[in-house]
């Protein structure tokens, strides 16, 4: 399972290293830039399933057959011991974004905003570019409301390079835990 989750983390790491620092201006460079910025998130989600099933298998919470979420995860964890720890952490990198007086807190919501990006990806195009900024759309389900928030950038590479450092910081904090 470790050479499984290297794999992953390696894959992950060379299509970040495919996607450029700049806003690409041409149709077939954005394309190129869709297809690595999809590969990254594949692989990246990949790592979270991995690592998922390592702290189930760890506390057996789930059955190992059934498919669960990092939130149900965390939802069934207890509030002591190491368990607690493990919860702390998902926390740490999980958190739905959260508005506060017209403002939105994403602090504590990368790896949220990873696996957002990758279920966007999965039923269109994630790469949209107005203004020469690359920008993504997130939408917060609060029981029956929703709302929307934008993050841009000018800098892809650095976008999801701050995932990416995100992704191996949680990885790391797990593996410490358990």
């Amino acid at each position: 399972m470790e050479n499984h989750l290297e794999f992953k983390l390696e894959a992950t790491q060379r299509f970040l290293a495919k996607i450029p620092t700049k806003i690409p201006t041409s149709t077939k460079q954005q394309r190129i830039l869709e297809e690595n910025s999809e590969a990254f998130l594949f692989f990246a989600s990949g790592v979270i399933e991995i690592v998922k099933r390592q702290i189930n298998d760890r506390f057996e919470i789930f059955d190992k057959e059934n498919i669960f979420y990092i939130h149900g995860l965390r939802k069934q964890l207890s509030d002591q011991g190491i368990q607690k720890k493990t919860k702390s952490a998902i926390s740490h990198y999980f958190t739905t974004p959260k508005y506060t007086k017209s403002k939105i807190n994403t602090t504590k919501s990368s790896l949220w905003r990873l696996q957002s990006l990758r279920n966007q990806a999965m039923h269109g195009n994630i790469i949209k570019i107005y203004d020469n900024s690359l920008v993504f759309l997130y939408t917060i389900r609060d029981g029956k409301t929703s709302r929307q928030f934008i993050q841009k950038t000018t800098n892809p590479h650095r976008y999801f390079g701050e995932i990416f450092s995100d992704l191996r910081g949680f990885t790391a904090k797990i593996h410490t835990i358990l």
